[in-house]
This record gives C-alpha cells, sequence and structure tokens, in this order.
C-alpha cells in the first residue's frame, strides 16, 4: 500500500488529480455485510466507480491467481501479425456484439461471451490456439468475474437480478484489450464514453484510466490497485434503477509522453438478451 501511496503521491505532484474511491470487500459482500453493502450504495449512487477487493474470497483469488497468465495470452495475441488477427473476425454476430476479433478507436480487442464459454467453446467458430491453450484459467476468470458482478446486483436489489439469470441467454463477456499509449499525449484520441451493459469489471496495469467526478464536473485518473478490479455502474443499471445509480462519463487515456503497449481485461456484465430486445421494441 505505500507503494501506491507514493504512486498516488507522484501523480499528484505532476498536477494530476486521482480520484479517491471506494474499496469494497467481495468477500464481505458475500458475508452480507450491512456496513459493505452501504458503501456500494453510496459509491453506485454518485461517482459510479469503486474498487472491488477480490482478496480473500476464494473465487476471486483464482480469479487473480489467473490474471498472469490471461495477460501473458492477451501479449502473445494482440503480438501476431494484423493478417493473422483478421482470421479471428466474427461475421456471424448481431450489430453492437464485440465477439471475436475488433480493431478499432486506437487499439484491438478479442471477446468471447459468458455463454460461448459455458459451451466450452464449441459455438465459437474459430478459437484461437493461445486461448485453447489457457481455456481453463479464462474459463474460471470469465466465472468468477460473473459471480462477482451477481454479488455486486444482489447487494443492490435482489429485483435487478431477475433480468440477470445465468440460465437465460445474454451478452455478458470476458474481453481482452490492447490500446497502445502513444508517443505523444496530445495524439491521443478522446474515448470518452458510458458503458452499455451493467457493470464493467476492469483489471488493468498503467494509470490510463479517468472518470469524469459528477460533484465538480473533472476529469481524475483511477489508480490501479493490485488485488483489485475497477467496477462502473453501466448504462442498463442506471435505467433499471430509474436513475437511482449512475453510469459514469470515462475514458482511456494516458498521463505521460510514451509508446507503451497497455493490456486490459474486462468482464462485461450484461442483462438477459430478451430484456434487451424488448427495451429495442419501444424505440
Amino acid at each position: 500500500m505505500a507503494a501506491l501511496t507514493s504512486d498516488i503521491q507522484s501523480m499528484v505532484d505532476c498536477g494530476f488529480p486521482v480520484a479517491q474511491l471506494s474499496i469494497i470487500s467481495l468477500a464481505k459482500l458475500n458475508a452480507k455485510d450491512a456496513a459493505e453493502i452501504g458503501v456500494l450504495e453510496r459509491a453506485a449512487s454518485t461517482v459510479g466507480f469503486f474498487y472491488l477487493d477480490l482478496r480473500g474470497d476464494p473465487q476471486g483469488d483464482r480469479v487473480l491467481a489467473h490474471l498472469p497468465a490471461v495477460y501473458a495470452v492477451a501479449e502473445k495475441y494482440f503480438g501476431q501479425l494484423q493478417s493473422a488477427k483478421a482470421k479471428d473476425t466474427r461475421f456471424d454476430i448481431k450489430a453492437g456484439q464485440d465477439l471475436g476479433y475488433q480493431k478499432n478507436y486506437g487499439g484491438e480487442s478479442f471477446e468471447i461471451s459468458r455463454d460461448e464459454i459455458a459451451s466450452m467453446g464449441n459455438s465459437i467458430s474459430h478459437l484461437p490456439q493461445a486461448f485453447q491453450d489457457e481455456w481453463t484459467r479464462i474459463t474460471e476468470i470469465s466465472v468468477g468475474c460473473d459471480q462477482a458482478c451477481l454479488t455486486l446486483l444482489n447487494s443492490l436489489s435482489t429485483d435487478y437480478t431477475k433480468y440477470h439469470r445465468p440460465d437465460h441467454p445474454s451478452d455478458s463477456g470476458l474481453k481482452l484489450v490492447l490500446y497502445p499509449s502513444l508517443t505523444k499525449v496530445s495524439d491521443a484520441p478522446d474515448t470518452t464514453h458510458t458503458d452499455d451493459g451493467t457493470f464493467t469489471l476492469l483489471f488493468y496495469k498503467d494509470w490510463s484510466i479517468s472518470t469524469l467526478l459528477p460533484e465538480t464536473n473533472s476529469w481524475a485518473f483511477t489508480a490501479p490497485i493490485e488485488g483489485c478490479a475497477l467496477v462502473n455502474v453501466a448504462n442498463a443499471l442506471q435505467r433499471l434503477s430509474r436513475g437511482t445509480l449512475h453510469s459514469p462519463k470515462h475514458r482511456v487515456t494516458q498521463p505521460f509522453d510514451k509508446a507503451k503497449n497497455r493490456y486490459y481485461l474486462s468482464y462485461f456484465l450484461r442483462p438477459e438478451t430478451v430484456l434487451l430486445e424488448k427495451w429495442d421494441a419501444r424505440k
């Protein structure tokens, strides 16, 4: 923690605001700790971002143990020639889905849906060898992240869980991302957005995520914290809560001039497909 405090102070000394986000224990949420649930409710309804500490929870500890191997999968996969990765582009997906290989917004990604992982990857026309080699770890991370998100959801309200039944189809998924920083900060594109879906759970190592703080309407970086995932409320949950919970604007950026490959592992909890279809029909 001392090293983290030093890193944060260094950022502040360089003139970069750092968001003061709550750290919420997954183990305490699973134990239905009332005080911890209160912290979650406040974080989700105000800034919309918080850290989820996975340490001390059996499934959370397994996710953390598998992270180095899955980061290595990302580095190996995205290090291939572009022509090789392009073969993994999916043409069997619906508009708005990001499954398979994608290249856009200055980065690259590969996403596998929760339902595809549950089917052992049998529904994927071509699963890259790098993913096949670490399939057990990828599966356990997906299951662990999904359960963590459902714990968050259930802690906020059991009413939300009826739209996220594990045995009903959804676009929930695990995504590996390469988003390089650039030689000049001034060349970095504006990636400001909110997330579709319910929750986004993100693992990252670099100072590269910033959020718009609603109280001050100003941007602040979110520190990468060991043992924790950065979580944000997304648009569908804001809608389900009738605006009580806040889906924050955020962006991928960089504080300093330096070209570097940056890897991210994200899990997106999304509502059941049938709910999204109902919402689309009302447009």
